[in-house]
């Protein structure tokens, strides 16, 4: 009984440091990934600073998750950057988020 009763709370603590991001298979982190990477792109498109970007947190996040979060939005501010580059400014964010997604999909998202 001790036994049991010690795998159980050590699943307990385990499900605890577990955070939302990290219960997601892989086409939903990308599809996570894609919507904030995309709303970066938006942002971008307005002239709005990644770092005036407001995210409200409900204050329950794990470090893991804020840094997901984070590095979603940089990476959607670099993406964007790096068509406007290339001459691409008026590429839709349909068309954004479709490459986005895919090369996620793929592992080549950074």
């Amino acid at each position: 009984m001790k036994i049991v009763l010690a795998v159980v709370l050590a699943l307990v603590a385990g499900m605890a440091n577990a955070d939302r991001i990290t219960t997601m298979n892989r086409s939903e982190r990308c599809a996570y990934a894609t919507k904030l990477q995309v709303l970066a792109a938006y942002y971008f498109g307005k002239g709005t600073p990644r770092g005036e970007i407001k995210i409200h947190w409900h204050g329950d996040e794990t470090p893991y998750e804020i840094d997901f979060i984070n590095h979603a939005l940089d990476m959607g501010y670099e993406y964007v950057r790096r068509e406007h580059e290339a001459g691409r400014k008026d590429t839709p964010l349909e068309v954004l988020g479709d490459r986005i997604y895919e090369a996620c999909v793929n592992g080549e998202e950074s």
